[in-house]
């Protein structure tokens, strides 16, 4: 097993000697350069395989400096270390050469990366999870949290799903009891074997202990104990989009442990809920009439046009309302267990917060007035109103996440069958009839009979064919469904192949 704590002793020693002011042929020809590398693994062989993957030129410093951030094999660089070394030791004509700066610095560079790669290493976690404790704190120097808020968390997890949360609230009560709320339950072991697999994914190889840390944001800290009793600690900035993997872990665990709201290691908690969002627009057009009427002035016809939308988590419903000058109002309504949270989870409180505005200089379109507002309430907030000019500087930004998310989830619930003539005008098969389908393959228009005895494919599917003197399987798209007596057929019947079956993805 590779000893880390020993190659970073290594690094250390001849870094010292490399990085000399003047540095010494004798210092850098010891011959315990042989000895020290050997003793760990290193070999001139390996040397000769790095050379073959990163190429000759890696010899050079300048190569060097462009590839030394995609080298991660610690036995490989190790031992072309070894083998550059030797090769001055024990080759060269003159064993000098190894104090030009390009050389020296080469030694510097490699031998720099090694003890960063092996000191990682030391840092990662191994073997398999018992238990995590994670603590996340929120506070940001200078910014106070207000009174009742929470700003720290602490989460317990061990292999058998026990969890315990701690969540400490803000207080300016000296000796105050009341801050401190915990929590403790049970989940299932395979949730906590889906935390622990990712969590052991993460620390175990994408985890940088070298990596700075991020000032005036909150931070996390970890302390991760495997089943053989060791333990390892592990910390970072508790900030949202800094690191996708720590982004998805934090996504998971709220997930898995049904708490949106709380911190683990990228602080989106999501402390409020909205309730109801309704959005309103209306549309003004005026339309000159020009003509004269017994020397009247002449007039504008003003048209006016509103739809208004009403999004209700208490009742999960979607209500639209379409207003279309006097006595036309169209209006429909969308029930559906669960919806309104499918559409809210990745918004939530940060739901049209930023809205640009139209600059002083922007030119209106004469005779279309087109404006809108949005009312958010809240669980636990006041409620928030925007208005504005509906266009993409007048909206917030999000809006169009936002409407395309909402546009999907009503395009699934509206399916209107009774004017469909997919469905009024389908033909039932009499028994003694055959199912041939036409089918295509990727952008080829051209179709292809294929017969079934599956009525409940139709045009549109997805299925699974026999394709080619092999018969290999591939997929195509059923463009049309016939039926056909024996006499009819388009296709004879002991030639024509059969559909396997539908596509399931």
């Amino acid at each position: 097993m590779t000893d880390f704590k020993k190659i970073c002793a290594f690094s250390d020693k001849w870094l010292k000697k490399f990085s000399d002011k003047e540095p010494k042929l004798f210092d850098l020809m010891d011959g315990s350069m042989a000895d020290d590398c050997l003793g760990l693994g290193f070999s001139l062989e390996s040397g000769h395989e790095f050379i073959r993957k990163y190429g000759q030129a890696s010899g050079k410093l300048a190569n060097l400096k462009e590839i030394i951030e995609d080298i991660n094999e610690i036995n490989l660089l190790g031992s072309v270390i070894f083998l550059k070394w030797r090769y001055f030791n024990h080759w060269s004509y003159d064993q000098s050469e190894i104090l030009k700066e390009d050389n020296i610095n080469w030694f510097i560079l490699a031998l720099s990366h090694l003890e960063r790669l092996a000191a990682k290493n030391e840092f990662l976690f191994k073997g398999e999870i018992k238990s995590i404790i994670l603590k996340s704190d929120a506070m940001v120097f200078g910014l106070g949290p207000e009174e009742g808020q929470v700003f720290s968390q602490d989460i317990y997890l061990d292999i058998k799903g026990r969890v315990s949360i701690k969540s400490y609230k803000y207080t300016r009560q000296v000796g105050a009891k009341n801050n401190v709320e915990k929590r403790d339950f049970k989940i299932g072991i395979r949730e906590t074997f889906k935390i622990f697999y990712e969590l052991k994914k993460y620390f175990e190889s994408k985890y940088d202990p070298f990596e700075l840390m991020i000032m005036d944001v909150g931070s996390w800290d970890a302390v991760i104990e495997n089943t053989a009793g060791e333990k390892y600690t592990f910390n970072g900035p508790l900030i949202k989009n800094y690191h996708k993997n720590l982004d998805y872990l934090s996504t998971l665990i709220r997930t898995l442990l049904g708490r949106r709201d709380l911190f683990v290691f990228n602080g989106d908690a999501k402390t409020d809920r909205i309730k109801k969002i309704a959005i309103d627009y209306s549309r003004t057009t005026e339309d000159p009439i020009n003509y004269f009427l017994y020397y009247l002035e002449p007039f504008k016809m003003v048209y006016e046009y509103k739809e208004s939308l009403v999004i209700d988590r208490k009742e999960d419903t979607i209500e639209h309302i379409k207003i279309i000058g006097e006595g036309r109002k169209i209006s429909q309504k969308f029930e559906v267990e669960g919806l309104i949270d499918n559409i809210l989870e990745d918004f939530e409180e940060d739901l049209f917060k930023e809205v640009k505005g139209n600059p002083d200089d922007a030119v209106d379109i004469p005779g279309d007035i087109r404006k809108y507002k949005i009312t958010i309430d809240y669980e636990k907030k006041p409620q928030l109103i925007i208005e504005g000019d509906f266009d993409k500087r007048g909206l917030p930004k999000d809006f169009s996440d936002f409407a395309a998310r909402l546009q999907d989830s009503i395009n699934l619930c509206n399916f209107e069958e009774i004017l469909n003539p997919r469905f009024y005008k389908k033909v039932r098969r009499l028994k003694y009839q055959y199912i041939y389908c036409s089918l295509t393959f990727g952008s080829s228009k051209k179709t292809y009979y294929y017969r079934t005895e599956d009525d409940n494919i139709e045009e549109g599917d997805l299925v699974i064919v026999p394709v080619g003197s092999d018969n290999h399987e591939a997929e195509a798209l059923v463009v049309k469904v016939e039926y056909y007596n024996k006499e009819d057929v388009p296709f004879p019947l002991n030639k024509t192949k059969f559909i396997i079956e539908k596509y399931d993805d």
